[in-house]
């Protein structure tokens, strides 16, 4: 499952698993419910938290505007430059911690929560791009947790 060299621990959970934190999920939801990305009529409303300490410290979801950090980390990924640039969940979220903390933020206590739903309801993967690991690895982030088709996983960076 793992694709990129510095990643590993990949875990796969249940709704009701011990390790996963259901309450953060949701909120993440919350989030992805305020999604204003409409490439495609079918295009994925993702949600993000952050969780530091212990409380959550922020929320974003995808949107339609762009973003030069989105620009600087779309090389990492396949990149079609005739589409007009989009941010990702992950991005937004990173650029709302830094204007909140500024350079006082410990990255690698920070925890990304990331939720995607199916119009029919079913939970779909929300894994981050590769652009986005790039992004939240060169911070310092340690974990991410996401939904996927059959509940949640969680990576850790290394």
């Amino acid at each position: 499952m793992v694709d990129f060299p510095f990643f590993f621990c990949y875990n796969n959970f249940n709704k009701g698993g011990d390790k996963v934190n259901e309450r953060f999920f949701q909120f993440a939801r919350e989030a992805s419910l305020k999604s204003d990305y409409t490439r495609r009529g079918s295009a994925p409303r993702i949600g993000a938290i952050a969780v530091y300490k212990g409380s959550i410290v922020a929320e974003a979801w995808n949107t339609d505007k762009t973003s030069p950090l989105q620009a600087r980390y779309n090389e990492y990924r396949y990149y079609n430059p005739t589409l007009p640039e989009k941010s990702h969940a992950e991005t937004v979220l990173v650029q709302r911690l830094r204007w909140k903390f500024g350079d006082s933020l410990d990255w690698s206590r920070v925890q990304i929560y990331l939720y995607r739903e199916l119009k029919s309801g079913k939970l779909a993967m929300a894994r981050p791009c590769r652009s986005c690991f790039h992004l939240l690895r060169d911070l310092g982030v340690r974990k991410v947790f996401y939904t996927t088709e059959n509940g949640f996983a969680e990576e850790r960076i290394l």
